[in-house]
């Protein structure tokens, strides 16, 4: 089992990548009159669609980069498979994706559209002659359009459907906005992490082009324009009840850098002690805000919060024990 699980690489973002996907699930069931029990059965063939393309997106890439992470000296789990071995692996998830797309999802086809995009998208960014992970601009827009924008439009278009609202495409434009710069800083933040790796394998990423104070100031642009399209999303679906939530997610990060010396970054780590800006926002405050006003709104929601805490516990456990901590040692120096 664990082996599979390396080989998936689901570390990498089952509490990472799908909790903030989920979440647009989440307040779209809640601007309905629809409760969260009702959608359930949507939320886990969604999901289960999403897990499908993440195993896709780990296969192949690991396929296709075996040669360069043998230079590197990075472990890789498609290395102890040959050619033929990894072309099965490779189509077991996308078989998989397509019977749940042609069986279960037929109402859903300007969603299934997107769904195609992440396939599309990383097929591309993996594969020669594309391989467009080398190549800049084009690789890092291919990822984060993977990765986040056409995943998650893909779950906000099957619950407007199930719950039978109109598409608002401002609300949908915000998101797209909003989810493509939240994938951008992810995968310059991945390129920087395996910035040394990919100069030893030969791997040429945007992240090696540019000089810090460029990519500075670009991570300075992209949060500028992510806020921005964060909070129009906010506004066009009404989700002011979900601000308290941000602000405590702000104290916290205080108390961190006051207590631990914790810096926000918005890209480049060049402290040793770090959060990505807003990233555990997304990932763990922002849907259980969403799912604890929804369970205000109606008790029967609370099958939700159980539902989401206990599918992505770890991060949600990690940050309450930090919390913990923090009050420990906040009242210890009011003594």
């Amino acid at each position: 089992m664990k082996k599979i699980l390396a080989m998936v690489r689901a570390n990498d973002w089952w509490e990472y990548k799908l909790p903030p996907m989920l979440a647009v699930a989440y307040i779209i069931i809640q601007n309905s009159p629809y409760t969260f029990l009702s959608q359930l059965p949507l939320i886990i063939l969604s999901l289960s669609a999403i897990i499908l393309c993440a195993i896709y997106v780990s296969l192949i890439n690991d396929a296709t980069d075996v040669e360069e992470d043998a230079k590197a000296g990075k472990k890789n789990g498609m290395a102890a498979y040959n050619t033929v071995q990894q072309t099965a692996l490779i189509l077991l998830p996308l078989v998989g994706a397509l019977c749940i797309v042609s069986h279960f999802l037929k109402r859903f086809f300007s969603a299934n559209l997107f769904y195609l995009g992440s396939y599309i998208s990383f097929t591309l960014y993996s594969l020669p002659p594309f391989r467009l992970k080398k190549r800049g601009i084009a690789g890092i827009a291919a990822d984060a359009l993977g990765s986040q924008v056409f995943p998650t439009l893909f779950i906000a278009v099957c619950f407007y459907q199930s719950t039978n609202q109109e598409i608002q495409m401002w609300s949908l434009a915000s998101l797209g906005v909003w989810l493509l710069c939240f994938g951008l800083r992810g995968i310059l933040w991945h390129q920087l992490a395996d910035k040394e790796n990919d100069k030893v394998s030969g791997l040429v990423t945007l992240v090696q082009k540019l000089s810090e104070a460029q990519l500075s100031s670009l991570g300075t642009c992209i949060v500028a324009v992510e806020i921005f399209a964060f909070a129009a999303y906010v506004l066009f679906n009404h989700l002011f009840l979900i601000i308290p939530g941000l602000v405590f997610y702000f104290i916290y990060n205080r108390l961190l850098l006051k207590k631990f010396y914790v810096e926000q970054i918005f890209i480049n780590p060049n402290v040793k002690q770090y959060r990505i800006f807003l990233f555990e926002y997304y990932q763990v405050f922002l849907p259980l805000s969403v799912l604890i006003v929804g369970a205000c709104k109606n008790p029967v929601n609370i099958i939700g919060l159980l539902f989401h805490c206990f599918l992505f516990p770890l991060n949600i456990l990690r940050i309450l024990r930090k919390i913990k901590t923090l009050f420990q040692k906040t009242a210890a120096n009011i003594r």
